[in-house]
């Protein structure tokens, strides 16, 4: 009987994306989420999991909130209520991971926003690296053990073009090499891993 139970296969469960509500002034963030694997928008609060703003206002009676922001903006968004803060321009991998966790009750917090509430100075890394957008996304496919050849055919770019991006990244983040520049973008939380 035991052996019967074993070899049946396991009843699968269908994950259940995240209901993702987008309140924001900039339009382009509804489109940014909308390209996003493993979530679902929905129009209104009530459906959602997770709202996600980028504007100041958090209501603390609905569903938990992303609130797309930096510096002072994010510490006030914290204590208004929001779950989670991110930069505004947050990397799409950053976006994708965060919101399930949010939706599960986690909080999501850059290092930098996390080390300001222990009351310890943010890591300068994440202060004085200054990337682009473009390193940014660099740097991502980076982590995910991307060679130039394989960046310049992601991002649209000529070889020497991503070449010389990678070298961007490397001397603004002080690295020795591409996995100690992806180190130090996990550190400076730069970079999910």
């Amino acid at each position: 009987m035991a052996a019967a139970l074993l070899d049946r296969p396991l009843p699968r469960r269908p994950a259940s994306l995240p209901a993702v509500a987008v309140h924001a002034a900039e339009a382009e963030i509804a489109a940014r989420l909308a390209d996003l694997p493993g979530i679902r928008l929905v129009e209104e609060s009530a459906m959602a999991e997770v709202v996600v703003t980028d504007l100041p206002a958090v209501e603390p009676s609905g569903p938990p909130t992303l609130v797309l922001t930096e510096g002072a903006a994010a510490l006030d968004a914290l204590r208004a209520g929001a779950r989670a803060v991110l930069p505004p321009d947050a990397a799409p991998a950053l976006l994708a991971a965060a919101l399930p966790a949010i939706a599960r009750g986690l909080a999501v917090l850059p290092p930098a926003q996390l080390a300001s509430l222990a009351g310890r100075a943010p890591a300068p890394a994440a202060l004085e690296a200054g990337l682009t957008r473009r390193e940014r996304e660099v740097l991502d496919l980076l982590a995910a053990g991307a060679s130039n050849k394989v960046i310049a055919r992601r991002l649209g770019l000529s070889f020497h073009t991503a070449k010389a991006h990678v070298a961007a990244v490397l001397q603004k983040l002080g690295a020795a090499s591409r996995a100690d520049a992806v180190a130090r973008g996990a550190r400076a939380g730069l970079v999910l891993l």
